[in-house]
């Protein structure tokens, strides 16, 4: 398959390279064009939990040429719809679009593509971007999969190739229930990820705050309360489901019981995370808390649910975003979340 990876960023990056590495006919495509030149010039450089430099092509979206079979997106939502339509006179009638981004993105890929060519999956590893060229994987390489899985449900000949053409990673699974998938990873994002952003930190740091592990399991309980209501099942990833009654509570005693014997052994792994939507904020890019935190704050008012979490988070970051609060101090935004009083 002749593919296209929009979006090469820190996870694009690394998954660019391992699709090179494994002999694949893949292009990275992003519009920073230093990131680009030293791609070519010096190869993808993986550091961290993984040192080695792979021989990669990438080029500017302008300077895409031909079709494509397979068009992998890992474009920010923020700029997915202006991606794609880029990309539009570089498909032919049975290209695929594999969405891999946060929130749920198929809604967007729906207006460039059919049903039946789209693909959506959630990324298992995580990955800093510390310099053009260079990306840090922060989870250990046997995470360096994706689930995924066809918008239609039907597993067909093209799941089979696209699972085939991502043979380079340590796994490609596939699934049927895209949007249960996609509830988890957004549940995934909308905890952790939220978190480290709101408080501008590496994913430890939660880890070793009762108050900031607090915040995830009721964070947590909102997700799976909204997603209970939607009669959607989530599936399961990197071990993680969120289902009321793994999330669920109505004690501190409860509470503390999800947190240190179903949060924490499953997150301890990705201690070294930073979230992405830090990173760009870190930039001075636009971030994607409205297609996540937002996500679920809409939800929760489309289904009767309370989401006082999700709106801290959604309002927390935003501010941080619009420069309204300073990442400098930012572990103290841990104070703008409502704490619970236990009878």
């Amino acid at each position: 398959m002749r593919i296209a990876l929009l979006g090469a960023g820190s996870i694009g990056t690394i998954m660019g390279a391992l699709l090179c590495q494994s002999g694949q006919d893949v292009v990275l495509v992003d519009n920073f064009a230093e990131h680009v030149n030293r791609l070519n010039q010096c190869g993808a450089q993986i550091k961290g939990k993984m040192e080695c430099t792979i021989p990669v092509q990438a080029i500017l979206p302008e300077e895409m040429e031909g079709c494509y079979d397979l068009i992998i997106s890992l474009a920010k939502q923020t700029v997915l719809r202006l991606s794609l339509q880029n990309a539009l006179p570089h498909m032919h009638a049975d290209t695929i679009v594999l969405t891999l981004q946060n929130g749920i993105p198929e809604d967007i890929s729906r207006e460039f593509v059919s049903e039946d060519m789209i693909m959506g999956g959630g990324v298992e590893f995580g990955a800093t971007w510390l310099e053009p060229g260079v990306s840090e994987l922060t989870t250990e390489p046997q995470t360096l999969g994706i689930t995924f899985g066809p918008l239609s449900g039907r597993i067909t000949e093209d799941t089979k190739r696209v699972q085939h053409a991502l043979s380079g990673l340590h796994h490609a699974h596939v699934v049927e229930n895209i949007l249960g998938l996609r509830y988890s990873k957004l549940t995934d994002n909308s905890t952790f990820s939220a978190m480290s952003t709101a408080l501008g930190c590496c994913w430890g740091e939660i880890l070793d705050s009762y108050a900031a592990m607090t915040c995830i399991a009721h964070l947590g309980r909102e997700a799976a309360m909204i997603i209970e209501k939607t009669g959607v099942l989530p599936e399961k990833i990197f071990g993680f489901q969120p289902l009321v009654e793994h999330l669920g509570f109505s004690s501190q005693m409860e509470m503390d019981n999800v947190i240190y014997n179903y949060w924490a052994p499953l997150y301890t792994p990705f201690r070294r995370c930073k979230a992405s939507m830090l990173q760009d904020i870190e930039k001075g890019k636009q971030c994607e808390i409205d297609y996540i935190n937002g996500k679920f704050v809409a939800l929760g008012k489309q289904y009767n649910v309370a989401t006082p979490y999700m709106e801290s988070a959604v309002r927390i970051i935003t501010m941080l975003q619009n420069k309204e609060l300073s990442l400098s101090d930012a572990w103290n935004n841990l104070n703008a979340f409502p704490m619970p009083v236990w009878a």
